[in-house]
């Protein structure tokens, strides 16, 4: 049963009728009161909105009689039942008045055993009554499509048991109506079929909507095939059963049995094809054959004559469910063009096929056989195969390898960009498609790229080349790219191949080598030099003890230049750090003492240059690990390059401070600053930022520093000042 397009149990439907019966949408209504006085009734109360629909006025209502108030057609009807309820008796009537259908109740009120006045409630039931007589209409056209239709109708609930029957349903079975909805559905399956369709019953109960073709006993034993569509009934998400609409169909299968086979066929092509060509007919369930397929396959058309099944023994079982929903695609009439598979011949070799298999249709346009025809494509899945593992290997290069992989145009239109730009460029590979490559080129080496790319092109050689490739930070990237054209058929130049390596790690090592062999060189100097130096000055501290040993007054001058020797010599000593590795005697330092000691020895100096030292350190700093002297010299040095950049004077601030592990000295000057360009470059021979430096001081300084596990890190501002942190490991264990 359907009731507004949805398919509904027969009991649920009566329930949605009676409920719309019962509706009552927002209806107008009123109350009144009327007594009865000399002889006539008299309205003495009356409220409610009905009052404007029967065009009655509040106003000049009360106190009338009702031979007034009442319509002539209606006067005698009311009154009688004004005199009913006077007399005791409630009652309920319906009226009609200007067109307003309504219901009248009426209530007597008793007072000592006598009616002291009527209460009555108008209502107006418009509403009820247009949907009575749509629903009437409804259920008189429901049942008239059901009593009148060809198909047969009937509804089953979930135990099987029929609920609902239309006449059809009785021609259809035999049953009548009184006899179906005494039984299930049982009986009307045929004895073998039984359990099959009690299973399928209940499957439908709990799927969508389906269509069978079904074999039917009759009430007399006939047996008759039937289309069946079963759709279940869900009310409140609740299955209740099934609905079900039969179709005869057992002349049509008799018509079908007797249809003759198609027998115009392309003898010619079929039989000289050299593709394999085979055709079953699914009525007579025979097989014809070409001779290309005989060869081919190694089955002859006798062997196979009483193959019942529509898929032939060249089918292997892992394709067995695949063939039959294409054979059941041909039997819709859909045609299967170019499938391809892996068929078996007679002797267990396999074979690479196209299959197209087309249906045949007779005379009354139904599809009764097929047509296959197969195409030995074995050299096309070699090559194709050979093609694949090719563009895998390529693949997995180009997704893995950090170079960047990119393939481009002719006009350098980017069609492809490996995963690793995003890794060395922080760019998506999607951004490059479809742009040209030159975009992302540093604007200085753009056109010198653009002209070997073209140079490229009209020599077709692969060229070479390194340029900076912009960054997704905003920065550039220096790259090593080599640069291929791919050649086609037609001698022109198809594609470009680009491959580009990040130069970065190289040049830094680069430039650590050639560190490396300046500070080499270097040290071999400082080597020459400092023992040039030290002959002539062990000779001069020799005569100049002998002379102090003689001298009778001035002696004061003799300890100065004895002392300034040694640090000579202690300078000459630690220059030699730059020549070759040394060992040194370490031992517990203080910090705090050691910079106490350094600013003593450069406090005159800083005066002379009007430079203010402010030291600053934590308490209870614990100790590193140091060449006292050395460390000493790095001090020296740092907080000399301090005062010397500040001409015009200034204040240093030297803080001490314990980080984690660690102990940080920081220098920090009020001079001229340093360029951010120039600090990667601090600390290497002869390079300097003083007009008369040799930069030797400082790469000394990073030199001792490096020897004692420690770093020299600097911050810089133009115009605002440097700061330079010297960075110690704390002293771990006790000396």
């Amino acid at each position: 049963m359907t009731e507004y397009g949805k398919s509904i149990h027969p009991a649920a439907a009566y329930e949605n009728r009676q409920a719309r019966r019962m509706k009552i949408t927002k209806q107008n209504s009123l109350t009144f009161t009327f007594k009865k006085s000399r002889e006539a009734f008299v309205v003495t109360q009356w409220n409610g909105d009905l009052s404007p629909p029967l065009e009655y006025m509040k106003e000049w209502l009360l106190q009338k009689n009702s031979g007034a108030l009442i319509m002539p057609e209606l006067s005698d009807f009311i009154i009688h039942c004004f005199e009913r309820a006077w007399l005791g008796e409630p009652l309920t009537v319906e009226a009609e008045l200007h067109d307003v259908p309504f219901l009248i109740a009426l209530h007597p009120v008793i007072n000592e055993g006598r009616v002291f006045e009527v209460n009555g409630f108008c209502l107006d039931i418009k509403d009820r009554i247009t949907a009575e007589n749509q629903l009437k209409e409804s259920e008189q056209r429901f049942h008239s499509l059901i009593n009148h239709t060809i198909d047969a109708l009937f509804s089953i609930d979930t135990q099987g048991k029929l609920t609902m029957v239309n006449p059809a349903a009785e021609k259809l079975t035999g049953y009548t109506e009184e006899e179906l909805l005494a039984m299930t559905f049982h009986p009307l399956l045929p004895n073998d079929k039984k359990e099959k369709y009690n299973n399928e019953f209940h499957k439908l109960l709990r799927g969508p909507s389906q269509t069978f073709e079904v074999k039917l006993k009759k009430k007399s034993g006939e047996i008759v095939y039937v289309n069946l569509t079963i759709t279940p009934i869900t009310v409140n998400d609740e299955v209740l059963g099934v609905y079900c609409i039969g179709k005869d169909i057992t002349e049509r299968i008799a018509q079908e049995a007797e249809l003759k086979e198609t027998k115009e066929l392309l003898e010619s092509l079929f039989t000289h094809s050299a593709d394999m060509i085979s055709i079953y007919d699914f009525d007579k369930k025979t097989i014809k054959l070409n001779p290309a397929f005989e060869e081919t396959f190694g089955w002859k058309e006798e062997e196979l004559k009483d193959c019942q099944s529509p898929i032939f023994p060249i089918v292997l079982d892992k394709y067995m469910q695949e063939s039959l929903q294409m054979i059941q695609s041909v039997k819709k009439g859909v045609p299967i063009k170019g499938h391809e598979m892996i068929c078996q011949r007679k002797d267990g070799s396999l074979l690479n096929t196209s299959v197209t298999l087309f249906p045949i249709w007779d005379q009354n346009g139904r599809v009764h056989a097929y047509s296959g025809i197969s195409r030995d494509i074995t050299e096309k899945k070699r090559q194709e195969k050979a093609l694949r593992e090719s563009e895998e290997k390529y693949r997995i290069i180009a997704e893995n390898t950090m170079d960047l992989i990119a393939v481009s145009d002719d006009h350098g239109k980017v069609i492809y960009s490996s995963p690793s730009n995003k890794i060395v460029l922080g760019i998506e590979p999607e951004t490059y498609y479809g742009k040209y490559a030159g975009e992302f080129v540093h604007p200085e080496d753009r056109e010198r790229v653009h002209l070997l790319m073209r140079e490229m092109v009209h020599s077709r050689k692969p060229i070479k080349f390194e340029a900076r490739w912009k960054h997704n930070n905003g920065g550039h990237v220096l790259l090593e790219t080599n640069a291929t054209p791919v050649i086609n058929e037609k001698d022109q130049v198809e594609s470009i191949v680009v491959v580009s390596r990040d130069l970065t790690e190289r040049k830094k090592t680069e430039e650590m080598l050639r560190k490396s062999d300046k500070l080499s060189v270097l040290g071999q100097l400082a080597a020459g030099v400092a023992h040039e130096i030290r002959n002539p000055l062990t000779s001069i501290k020799g005569f100049l003890q002998l002379l102090e040993s003689k001298a009778q007054d001035n002696n004061e001058y003799y300890e100065i230049m004895l002392s300034e020797i040694d640090r000579i010599n202690s300078i000459v000593s630690e220059f030699m750090v730059l020549a070759k590795p040394q060992v040194m005697n370490l031992v517990p330092t203080n910090l705090t003492h050691l910079l106490r000691h350094v600013i003593s020895l450069l406090e005159t100096q800083a005066i002379l240059m009007n430079v203010q030292i402010h030291f600053h350190a934590e308490e209870n700093l614990p100790l590193v690990s140091s060449a006292d002297s050395q460390l000493k010299q790095v001090f020296i040095n740092l907080l000399k390059n301090s005062i010397e950049a500040m001409p015009e004077g200034g204040k240093i601030y030297i803080s001490v401070r314990q980080q984690a592990e660690q102990l940080s000295v920081a220098f920090t000057d009020e001079g001229c600053g340093i360029p951010k360009e120039m600090l990667p470059a601090l600390g290497e021979p002869f390079y300097t930022t003083k007009e008369k430096g040799t930069g030797l001081g400082l790469m000394v300084c990073y030199k001792i520093i490096e020897n004692h596990g420690g770093s020299i890190q600097v911050a810089s501002e133009v115009g605002q000042g440097s700061t330079f942190t010297v960075i110690l490991p704390i002293l771990t264990e006790p000396a």
